[in-house]
């Protein structure tokens, strides 16, 4: 096997329950790179908060600043820089479209609301009528987590998180496709749109 010159960069980017994460890390074991979840970032935050609930958190986090997200996207500017990185966070793509930072190619994945709060409810073991009543308390999440989303990157980066067609190489509707069929579709991609040669 020859070893690759050029460093790799991937940036994939959705709202919650498209599919970004699975796909991210497929991707990082595909092109063995690591994988850095931004997700994560914010978690170790919230640990150190009072905050109960990790919503209740972003939500917190939201009302104020937003300086906890200008030092995050900061950080995942120092790794996209070294290379050989697999990023999912919700907004880099688009940030590294507006900066003019150089990645291999930016993935947006996304999937019909219901789709999205479905596969949060799959990850549960909840039955019943609580199994109906958790699977609306996801969906108001999820419509909510969008809202707060879309303000705060307008209003922090002058981004249309609603029109991800402007900052990705890649656009891909998951509503309809399991991990394996997203994950082959989007290889292809890589392949036709030469992003990445191997």
């Amino acid at each position: 096997m020859t070893q690759r010159k050029k460093k790799i960069v991937i940036v994939v980017g959705g709202p919650g329950g498209s599919g970004t994460s699975t796909i991210s890390k497929m991707l990082s074991e595909r092109f063995d790179v690591p994988r850095i979840y931004a997700g994560d970032l914010y978690r170790e935050e919230a640990k150190e908060s009072d905050i109960e609930s990790f919503e209740e958190f972003l939500q917190e986090m939201s009302k104020g600043g937003n300086s906890l997200d200008l030092e995050i996207d900061s950080m995942l500017e120092e790794y996209v820089l070294k290379g050989d990185i697999v990023i999912d966070s919700k907004v880099f793509g688009a940030i590294c479209k507006k900066k003019g930072i150089e990645c291999n190619v930016s993935i947006w994945l996304d999937a019909k609301l219901s789709v999205r709060a479905k596969r949060h409810l799959n990850r549960e073991n909840v039955k019943g009528i609580k199994r109906l009543v958790r699977y609306i308390q996801i969906l108001l999440n999820l419509k909510q987590r969008y809202k707060i989303d879309k303000e705060k990157y307008h209003r922090l980066y002058k981004i249309k998180y609603e029109k991800p067609s402007l900052y990705y190489d890649i656009v891909l509707d998951t509503s309809n496709l399991n991990e394996g069929e997203t994950f082959n579709l989007i290889l292809g991609k890589i392949k036709d749109g030469r992003y990445i040669t191997e």
